[in-house]
């Protein structure tokens, strides 16, 4: 059956007319959808939190739930851990600290002993002071 002779089938039917009570209803329903709409718009801070969901969490919220739980356990096991008392930490003797600054400092000193002085000169010296573009190669064709 072609498009032409379908077309021809439908135009040779008749048309049945809605029933009353049905357009009444439609309408009415769409009047009051419309009025409500107008009168109640949908605020645009939750339209784009529902588009946010939709489009980032909703496909991967089984790795969104994970990193949730996992940085709950690490705020729990970071509240829960002791901290040693701040007095302890500054009652460090300033001599023991004095002591340590001057350990590392000559340790600094033998490294920079036994490596010796810095050299900065190149490896090797560069082999021409201009190099020549690509375009003057030869090019050999050989022909059979």
């Amino acid at each position: 059956m072609s498009m032409d002779d379908f077309e021809k089938k439908l135009q040779r039917q008749p048309l049945r007319q809605i029933p009353g009570g049905w357009r009444q209803a439609i309408l009415r329903t769409a009047q009051e959808r419309a009025s409500s709409a107008v009168q109640h718009p949908e605020p645009v801070l939750l339209r784009a939190m529902l588009i946010t969901w939709r489009e980032l969490i909703q496909p991967c919220r089984y790795a969104w739930s994970g990193m949730a739980a996992l940085w709950l356990i690490f705020w729990m096991v970071n509240a829960n851990m002791e901290l040693g008392d701040g007095s302890k930490r500054t009652e460090m003797p300033t001599r023991a600290a004095s002591e340590r600054i001057r350990f590392l400092e000559e340790q600094r000193q033998v490294l920079v002993e036994l490596s010796g002085p810095i050299d900065l000169s190149p490896a090797e010296p560069s082999r021409r002071t201009h190099p020549k573009p690509h375009s003057e190669r030869i090019l050999e064709v050989r022909r059979c």
